[in-house]
C-alpha cells in the first residue's frame, strides 16, 4: 500500500518532476542477470547508489507516538523507498531476516475501505477511500517506477541467509521476478509460491477462462537463504497403515530411484521394508492426528491450498481494509523465513498482518505504509492484539484532517475521569497523562472499535490514574485522520 499514489494526477506531476531531476540512465546495463526489462520511460537502474532525500536532508523516522513500554515492535508512516532509506541510515543494512511486502497488483482498481459500524449484514457501514492501484498510461511504466527501487531498497536490508517475499498475481509477478533478476542474479531464486486464495465461483467460473484464483508468492534470497519449510500432517486410509517390529505404524512406497547405497542407508535406520518375495519398500512412519488417526507428516511445497483465504477467517480478523491478507498465511511465512528473535520488515504494510504474526511467533517488527488510513487501521488492529509498538513517521506524508475531540475530564480520589463526547464513533482514541508539548504522545490508556460479526464501539469512558499532567486525548478517525486535544492541566 505504500507508493501507491492517491490520484492518477498525483502521480503524473511526481512523474514530471522524476524527469526534470534524476540523472540519464547508463547506457549500459548493470544488472547482475545480464538481463534487463526496458519499460518506457525507464530512469531505474539496480545498484546505483540514490538515498532519496527529502529537503535536501536524508529521511529520518521521527517518533510520534509511544504505546505502554513501545517495546512491541514499530509502525511508520512514510512511503517505503523514504523509510527503507531511514533505516538504512539507522545501520539496519544487513541486519533484517526477512522481508514480506504486498505491494499494488497493477489492478487498475480503487479500493475501499469499509468499516461496519453496527455489526449485522443490514447494520451501518461506513466507506472511504482506501488506495488507487491505477497507474498513467499503460499502467506498467508507471507501475515499475514506483516498485522496481522500493524492492532493491528493501533487498540493502537482508542479512546473509535473508530472503524477500513479493506477494503479488499473475498482473506483476512475472515482472517481479525480472526486476528481482537484475537485481540479485538469477541464481538468488528461491522459490515461486502459489496460494490458492479464493475458489472458482461467481461469474469468474460462468467466463471464458480458468478462474483467476491464484496469487503469487516470489521468494529470493540474499547468500544462502535459511528457509525451513513446515509441515502438514497427510491422513492415511487405515487399511494402508501397516506396523513393523517396534510397534510403529508406517506405509510403504516402492524404491524407486534410490541407489544401493541409499538402501543399505535407510536399512540402518529402520526404514527399509521387505516382502516375503524380497521386494523391496520404503518405511514412512506415521504420527496419530489431533482426531486419534494416522497421518504421514509432508514437507509443505509451493502450491499452497491449505491456507484459506480470508472469508473463512474470524470476523475479528477482519478489518475491513481491501486486499487484507489472512493472518495464518503471514505466520506460515515468518515462520519458516525467520529465527525466533529475528527481525521481519512489511512496508506495504496495509491492516498491519505482518505485524500481529510476528509478534505471536516471538519475531521483532518494522511495519510501515504510506497511507494513513492504513497506518491507523494497523495501530488499532496491533493494540486490539495487546501490542504496544512505537509509531513513527517519515516525512511528508499528507493525510486527511483529523476529528475534532470533545472530552469531560474530572478528577476524583480514584483518578481521572475522562469522557470522549465527540466524536460519537471513532475507530480508536487514547489518553497521555503527562504530555509533553513538541514531544511524542505517550498512551497510558487507549481503546478501539472491535470489529466482528457484531462490532463493539470503542469504550467512552476512560478511568486511570492522574498522571503529573497535562493531559492529552488523541481521536483517529477510520479515514485515517487524527486530531490531538489538550483540555489542561488539572
Amino acid at each position: 500500500m505504500l507508493g501507491r499514489p492517491p490520484t492518477v494526477r498525483a502521480a503524473r506531476a511526481a512523474r514530471a518532476a522524476r524527469a526534470a531531476s534524476v540523472e540519464p540512465a547508463p547506457k549500459t546495463a548493470r544488472s547482475k542477470s545480464g538481463l534487463r526489462l526496458e519499460w518506457p520511460g525507464r530512469t531505474w537502474e539496480p545498484h546505483r547508489e540514490s538515498a532519496a532525500s527529502i529537503d535536501g536532508a536524508l529521511p529520518t523516522l521521527d517518533v510520534d507516538e509511544i504505546v505502554g513500554s513501545g517495546e512491541g515492535g514499530r509502525l511508520v508512516l512514510g512511503d517505503a523507498l523514504g523509510v527503507t532509506n531511514a533505516l538504512l541510515a539507522e545501520g539496519l543494512a544487513g541486519k533484517v531476516n526477512a522481508v514480506y511486502v504486498d505491494p499494488p497488483f497493477a489492478s487498475k482498481t480503487s479500493y475501499a475501505y469499509e468499516a461496519r459500524l453496527d455489526g449485522p449484514a443490514d447494520g451501518r457501514v461506513l466507506r472511504t477511500h482506501a488506495y488507487d492501484d491505477r497507474w498513467l498510461g499503460d499502467g506498467v511504466g508507471t507501475y515499475l517506477d514506483m516498485l522496481a527501487p522500493r524492492l532493491e531498497a528493501l533487498t540493502r536490508l537482508l542479512a546473509p541467509g535473508a530472503t524477500i517475499w513479493v506477494h503479488v498475481d499473475y498482473r506483476a509477478s512475472y515482472l517481479v521476478r525480472l526486476v528481482l533478476d537484475e537485481v540479485f542474479g538469477r541464481d538468488a531464486f528461491v522459490n515461486e509460491i502459489v496460494w490458492r486464495r479464493a475458489p472458482n465461483l461467481g461469474r469468474q467460473a460462468a467466463s471464458f477462462q480458468f478462474g483467476r484464483t491464484l496469487d503469487t508468492i516470489v521468494v529470493y534470497g540474499q547468500g544462502r537463504p535459511a528457509i525451513v519449510p513446515p509441515t502438514r500432517l497427510e491422513p492415511i486410509d487405515p487399511g494402508s497403515v501397516r506396523w513393523d517390529d517396534a510397534g510403529r505404524a508406517f506405509i510403504a512406497s516402492p524404491r524407486g530411484d534410490y541407489t544401493d547405497e541409499s538402501i543399505e542407508r535407510l536399512d540402518r535406520e529402520g526404514r527399509v521394508h521387505r516382502t516375503a518375495s524380497g521386494k523391496v519398500y520404503i518405511k514412512y512412519f506415521l504420527v496419530a492426528g489431533p482426531d486419534g488417526a494416522w497421518c504421514r507428516e509432508r514437507r509443505i511445497d509451493t502450491l499452497w491450498t491449505d491456507v484459506k483465504p480470508l472469508r473463512h477467517a474470524s470476523p475479528g480478523e477482519r478489518t475491513g481494509f481491501p486486499t487484507q491478507k489472512p493472518l495464518s498465511l503471514l505466520e506460515r511465512i515468518i515462520a519458516c523465513a525467520s529465527p525466533p528473535g529475528g527481525l521481519v520488515v512489511d512496508l506495504f504494510g496495509g491492516s498491519g498482518t505482518t505485524g500481529e504474526a510476528a509478534h505471536a511467533l516471538g519475531r521483532r517488527f518494522i511495519v510501515g505504509d504510506g497511507s494513513p488510513l492504513a497506518l491507523a487501521a494497523s495501530r488499532a488492529r496491533l493494540l486490539r492484539a495487546g501490542i504496544e509498538p512505537t509509531v513513527a513517521t517519515c516525512r511528508p506524508v499528507d493525510g486527511p484532517p483529523g476529528p475534532s475531540p470533545e472530552v469531560v475530564v474530572g478528577e476524583d480520589a480514584d483518578g481521572l475521569r475522562v469522557e470522549l463526547v465527540a466524536p460519537r464513533e471513532p475507530l480508536a482514541w487514547a489518553i497521555d497523562v503527562a504530555h509533553v508539548a513538541g514531544g511524542p504522545f505517550r498512551t497510558a490508556w487507549h481503546s478501539e472499535r472491535m470489529p466482528g460479526t457484531r462490532a463493539v464501539a470503542a469504550e467512552r469512558v476512560a478511568r486511570l490514574p492522574a498522571g503529573p499532567g497535562p493531559i492529552a486525548v488523541r481521536v483517529w478517525s477510520d479515514d485515517g485522520g487524527v486530531s490531538t486535544l489538550v483540555p489542561g492541566r488539572l
